[in-house]
């Protein structure tokens, strides 16, 4: 009788967590760069989430005038039940100006529960790294074939600028909502195209 009784409860948590996953990555589903009303969308999206960037740090303002290109995804869903999944639209910005869009996602399992959102900016502090990433249309995986430093705060209210020597350098911020898990290890950034 047990048996059953933990059986259907995985069945019904399975369930669920294919359930979050489709409805998060179903929020992602179209290109903004082919409907000009979800671009002006994320363009202004972009713009409060390097406001909220800006208000994170003394020196976040010119950890971003002075990259060489700046991915930003203004909001990474994620949601799950043992299983999950996350997703979310980016643009890339060189001096300032959105020049491609990219989609992020991740399937994740393991002991995670709950939802949230928040922001990522993927900062290229080389002109190489920037170039080999815009190349081609290839998927990109943090952990996996692309690898970046971690962002932190300072003592002194700044990011850390040891972490801006790296080619590349992630930061996370503005999270909404409680999720067991914050890891970026396994995201993955495919380019949108025409």
């Amino acid at each position: 009788m047990n048996f059953k009784k933990a059986f259907s409860f995985s069945k019904i948590a399975s369930t669920i967590a294919v359930g979050a996953f489709v409805a998060v990555l179903s929020g992602c589903a179209s290109a903004p760069q082919k409907d000009a009303g979800d671009r002006t969308m994320l363009e202004t999206d972009i713009d409060v989430s390097l406001d909220r960037f800006y208000d994170e740090a003394t020196n976040a303002r010119q950890i971003v005038q002075t990259a060489q290109g700046v991915l930003i995804c203004p909001t990474i869903t994620k949601a799950g039940f043992v299983f999950g999944g996350e997703g979310g639209t980016c643009a890339m910005q060189i001096n300032g100006r959105s020049v491609e869009y990219y989609r992020i996602s991740a399937f994740k399992a393991g002991l995670l529960a709950g939802a949230e959102k928040y922001s990522l900016l993927l900062i290229f502090n080389d002109a190489k790294a920037l170039a080999e990433f815009r190349k081609g249309n290839r998927n990109w995986q943090i952990g996996g074939n692309f690898s970046a430093a971690v962002g932190k705060k300072g003592a002194h209210g700044g990011f850390d600028t040891k972490t801006m020597g790296a080619t590349t350098t992630v930061f996370v911020y503005g999270q909404k909502g409680l999720m067991g898990d914050i890891s970026v290890d396994g995201s993955t950034f495919k380019k949108l195209v025409d």
